[in-house]
């Protein structure tokens, strides 16, 4: 079943709604979690938290991709969760992030949205001029918040591979961000 019908059984308060979405984005939204969480059972509660925010938003919200949608909303859950658990040791989201951090500017200023939107249509500009595999292995990395070895098994390929691909494209985001005039 297509998006938009799923969506109108949403507005139609159809229960089979959730049901159709369980069977279409299930996966995708556990893998989200899951790379967040790395714990079967929080991830799992995750996902269900995620399709009650999806009935509570649906409507007004009227989405044209329910799985980027329902995804971005799973990983927030996730991190949310990850940030209620206060673990004291390193955890895997801050080495995601900190990996990419050195490439995105910093800081908060009054047009931080203004420029997060901005940041946010470069990166997909930027990553629209990579190859498919090169795209997959950045967002399974910094969304999905895979493991360089997951990546490496998912793609067939080796982890120092990966480790390199990412190494490359970061340096590359990086000079391209600058040259559109975002800048750390």
């Amino acid at each position: 079943m297509d998006d938009s019908k799923i969506v109108e059984l949403y507005r139609k308060r159809d229960e089979s709604a959730v049901e159709r979405t369980m069977e279409k984005y299930g996966h995708a939204y556990y893998a989200v979690t899951y790379g967040v969480l790395r714990q079967k059972e929080d991830a799992e509660e995750c996902v269900n938290d995620t399709y009650v925010k999806l009935w509570e938003a649906i409507p007004p919200e009227s989405p044209d991709d329910l799985g980027s949608y329902g995804c971005r909303i799973a990983r927030n859950l996730a991190l949310n969760v990850k940030k209620a658990m206060g673990t004291k040791k390193r955890a895997h989201a801050e080495v995601v992030y900190d990996e990419i951090a050195e490439c995105v500017p910093s800081g908060e200023s009054a047009d931080a949205i203004v420029d997060r939107m901005a940041l946010s249509r470069a990166i997909s500009r930027f990553l629209s001029s990579q190859s498919p595999q090169k795209r997959m292995i950045f967002m399974r990395r910094y969304f999905y918040m895979n493991t360089t070895a997951e990546i490496a098994k998912i793609l067939h390929t080796t982890e120092p591979t990966v480790k390199m691909a990412l190494h490359r494209m970061r340096a590359k985001l990086k000079k391209y961000l600058e040259s559109e005039g975002i800048e750390r």
